[in-house]
């Protein structure tokens, strides 16, 4: 197999690739049989496939170092290019959807298949191209200011991932002026980051009423391939968390505080969770990727034989380094039928996060890897965040092996950050639809909206008179906000998921992988609330699904050894 570095990176002609895909389109409405229907789509699908592998490959290698000029030229030419091509996707779902040959498509294929091409008909017409083009530069200059982060600090300078270490240390000092370092570094840029957003929320409304509709927020919906869920649902599975998991939440942040001997903690004191320092994993990056070939090993055969070729093909850039996009991410590079896993590593329990939650999404897509046409396995990403998240606690019994003894530690840490990550999840999902339903709001207005959010979800904070944050600013470091519209919320409905699959895996292991295993196999071939079901998990929509979880976590950390954790 192909290592990343030696894999083939060359501009497409994307005027010729166009009229080639234009050409493959009029076979398939001209077609005279389902055979000849399907040939066409099938070549149509290996030039988008081409496509989406130089798209991928100049993306990942401007993320890895975004001051490399050729690949900073190359993702702004993606970025230019790019949108015109859902002209192709746009008239492709029209084809399939009005075909004579359409049952034809639905047997082969299935449903969903063709209701996935129904809901993309809603978010393009040609008009919209030009702010689609505009959309994509202002999301990547969002992502370019982050990774441009050089932040002071005793002596040495570090990017914004750099700084995490010292945002988690025993020294309550070092917490607070890492704290101030960090969003101080974000207060100096807040204009700039109050213009992007603001220029990103006016474009992508604008796009909504060319579309027809009266608010981005459906826009938003049918481009994350929604069809069993819509806003009206998240309101209510919003308020599932506000009413039982943010009581909860509060309650073990009074233990923290208690735990940690401060009277009136800050902001910052939350990323320490231990008098005796939070957990760190036993070694870098070689020692990591080395017990995680162990574990994968161990875990199934499929997992092993999954790793085995994200390391010889060196499919990960793991450690931070200067120049580096912040943040972590999964992607597949279509022509080579591999994953990709891009982090930063910064010596926390982090590190290890990323060989179980990135991982779990790279195994979804090599498990998918021979499945075409692309559209069948595209999910949404409720379904691909079932993945990640559930891995993270499949793999839960060989992290002693990452972090010895301070493994009670990180299961304590894990499951409970878990717990309190989902009110944080729901507040920026209710914040983002206040934006797009005001889109002609302040920035002033929209971080006061969050900060009066923030406490609904988050009461504890107190962000000990910094003003940026105080002023409601901490939304603008989460890069979904910008980049990834509404997805947010995902990670929470995938998190309830993942928290179901940890309680089956304590009773029933074989059962539980098995299920998992389905739940990848199947992803995109079904939409969420029928693959939940099939893989015999409870729809987080479902009344009452959070309330049967937490009573087991709740005794889970309870049974964790006190003398360990304290």
């Amino acid at each position: 197999m192909v290592k990343f570095s030696e894999m083939t990176y060359r501009r497409p002609d994307f005027d010729e690739l166009f009229l080639q895909m234009k050409a493959q389109l009029k076979d398939m409405e001209e077609a005279a049989n389902a055979d000849g229907f399907f040939v066409s789509a099938n070549k149509l699908d290996n030039l988008a496939s081409n496509l989406a592998t130089q798209a991928v490959l100049a993306s990942v290698r401007h993320a890895i170092d975004t001051r490399d000029e050729f690949y900073d030229r190359e993702n702004d030419a993606f970025d230019e290019q790019l949108p015109r091509f859902n002209e192709i996707g746009s008239e492709c779902a029209r084809i399939c959807l009005e075909s004579p040959y359409r049952n034809a498509i639905e047997k082969k294929y299935g449903k969903y298949f063709l209701e996935k091409y129904a809901l993309r008909l809603k978010t393009f017409k040609p008009e919209i191209v030009e702010d689609l083009v505009e959309e994509n530069k202002l999301s990547t200059a969002y992502g370019k200011l982050i990774a441009s982060a050089q932040i002071e600090f005793d002596g040495k300078t570090y990017n914004l991932s750099g700084m995490s270490p010292f945002r988690q240390s025993i020294d309550r000092d070092v917490r607070r002026r890492a704290n101030n370092a960090v969003f101080g570094w974000m207060a100096q840029r807040e204009k700039e980051l109050d213009d992007y957003y603001d220029k990103l929320v006016k474009v992508r409304d604008r796009i909504a009423k060319k579309l027809g509709f009266e608010n981005f927020i459906p826009v938003a919906y049918a481009r994350m391939g929604r069809i069993d869920w819509d806003w009206k649902d998240a309101r209510v599975y919003r308020e599932q968390i506000a009413s039982s998991v943010v009581p909860f939440a509060q309650k073990l942040y009074k233990e923290q505080a208690q735990r940690l001997g401060i009277e009136n903690p800050k902001n910052y004191d939350y990323s320490l969770s231990f008098l005796s320092g939070n957990p760190k994993p036993m070694g870098e990056e070689e020692y990591l990727v080395e017990k995680a070939t162990e574990m994968y090993h161990a875990l199934s055969k499929e997992t092993g034989e999954f790793f085995d070729v994200m390391t010889s093909c060196e499919l990960m850039d793991l450690s931070t380094k200067p120049g580096k996009r912040s943040g972590g991410f999964m992607t597949f590079i279509s022509n080579y039928k591999v994953p990709f896993i891009f982090s930063n590593f910064n010596g926390t329990s982090g590190d290890v996060d990323v060989l179980t939650h990135e991982a779990g999404h790279a195994f979804q897509g090599y498990l998918q890897r021979d499945v075409r046409p692309r559209n069948l396995t595209e999910m949404t990403m409720e379904v691909a965040e079932i993945h990640s998240m559930s891995m993270e606690y499949f793999t839960h019994p060989w992290m002693k092996n990452f972090f010895g003894e301070d493994t009670e530690k990180y299961y304590y840490s894990h499951v409970v950050d878990s717990i309190q990550f989902l009110p944080y999840g729901a507040s920026i999902d209710e914040f983002q639809e206040w934006v797009y339903l005001n889109p002609d709001a302040s920035p002033k207005q929209r971080r006061a909206k969050y900060r009066e959010i923030e406490k609904k979800y988050m009461p504890h904070l107190d962000y000990d008179g910094l003003s940026y944050l105080e002023n409601g600013g901490r939304w603008q470091m989460q890069m979904h906000v910008y980049g990834m519209p509404f997805y947010y919320l995902d990670y929470t409905i995938a998190q309830v998921c993942a928290f179901q699959y940890f309680v089956w895996d304590q009773k029933d292991h074989q059962a539980a992988w098995e299920s998992y295993l389905n739940a990848c196999r199947r992803a995109g071939i079904v939409p969420f609330k029928e693959l939940v079901k099939e893989c015999g998990l409870r729809s987080p929509f479902e009344p009452g699904c959070i309330d049967s979880v937490l009573p087991t976590l709740e005794q889970y950390v309870d049974s964790l050894d006190r003398s360990k954790i304290e």
